[in-house]
């Protein structure tokens, strides 16, 4: 539980931290419909195995582009769902779709840096007001030869964040509209979760969020995500922009 908030906390706070505003706006390309919901642009495409749903999250600080996303079985069998389901592309050259055990890797590193950080310089946490779970240390560290270190890490809290978490349930009824209020209700639930494997049952849905590595060029540039579930292939586009 400490590393998976470890985790969260890491993504959250290149998140929120991004010197320049990006938008990041689904295509329709013609099977994937794009719609709105409170403002906010997602896309989905239904196909005979099932239906897959993208909504974009954002450019993170370090340029990776966040997504939350959410399947639905529609199938007789249980069947997986996870990071490996999905790849990206942009301009036809793969983008990295980081798996949770490497964003909790990275986690742990962060971690360890800023905990070492702290302990030398014995500096005083001072905790960031800017959202309820996540709360930010920043340290210094002078070293001989006036050399001077600079740490900052981030930790969450479990309480604050209690109430956007659950399990993901079944559909209640059948038709596309029982299978887009699914996949609405688990992307409510389960976007701001790292997706990690797990068995989807028939007439159920699950998702989480997905970190796609930082193209070689900056925006604008169009993003292609591609979903791999039930024997279908489920392609998604973005574009993303600069705002200033």
């Amino acid at each position: 539980m400490k590393t998976k908030l470890m985790v969260l906390a890491l993504v959250g706070s290149t998140l929120s931290a991004c010197a320049t505003t990006y938008t990041v706006t689904p295509v329709d390309t013609g099977l994937a419909k794009v719609t709105y919901e409170s403002g906010r642009s997602t896309t989905d495409l239904e196909q005979k195995n099932g239906a897959v749903k993208v909504t974009p999250l954002g450019v993170l600080k370090n340029g990776r582009v966040s997504f939350a996303v959410a399947a639905y079985n529609k199938t007789s069998k249980a069947a997986n769902l996870g990071s490996e389901n999905f790849s990206a592309s942009m301009g036809g050259q793969p983008l990295h779709v980081y798996s949770y055990v490497q964003l909790e890797k990275e986690a742990k590193t962060a971690a360890n840096w800023a905990t070492v950080a702290v302990a030398l310089s014995g500096a005083a946490a001072v905790y960031s007001a800017n959202q309820n779970a996540y709360s930010t240390t920043n340290s210094t560290l002078y070293a001989p030869g006036a050399r001077v270190y600079r740490a900052t890490s981030t930790t969450y809290d479990p309480t604050a964040a209690a109430l956007g978490t659950a399990a993901a349930t079944a559909a209640t009824a059948g038709g596309i509209y029982a299978i887009r209020s699914e996949l609405d209700s688990t992307l409510n639930r389960l976007s701001d979760s790292i997706l990690q494997t797990t068995t989807v049952e028939p007439d159920h849905a699950f998702g989480g969020q997905i970190i796609v590595a930082k193209p070689k060029i900056s925006p604008p540039y169009t993003v292609e995500v591609v979903g791999r579930w039930n024997d279908e292939d489920y392609v998604f586009r973005f574009n993303v922009q600069a705002v200033k």
